[in-house]
């Protein structure tokens, strides 16, 4: 996970070293291919990451409803 554009040493669509940091915009710019890279806020990478298999399913913000208790058989 990239916390800041800085970390970003190339583009990460054609790997050209031939980039532009925008700090207003929180972006990195590629001069070559025109790629405009902004890191994903934990939560979005992480949903993003899963909808494109790259990442297991997200867990639960919270706990699923329990199951409802099986009642037991009459005996006849």
């Amino acid at each position: 996970m990239i916390r800041n554009i800085h970390e970003v040493k190339e583009c990460p669509d054609c790997a050209s070293d031939n980039i532009i940091y925008d700090d207003e915009r929180d972006q990195v710019i590629c001069r070559d291919c025109g790629l405009i890279f902004e890191p994903l806020a934990p939560g979005e990478e992480e949903r993003f990451e899963f909808a494109h298999g790259a990442a297991p399913e997200p867990k639960p913000k919270t706990k699923p409803a329990k199951k409802p208790a099986k009642k037991a058989k009459k005996k006849k």
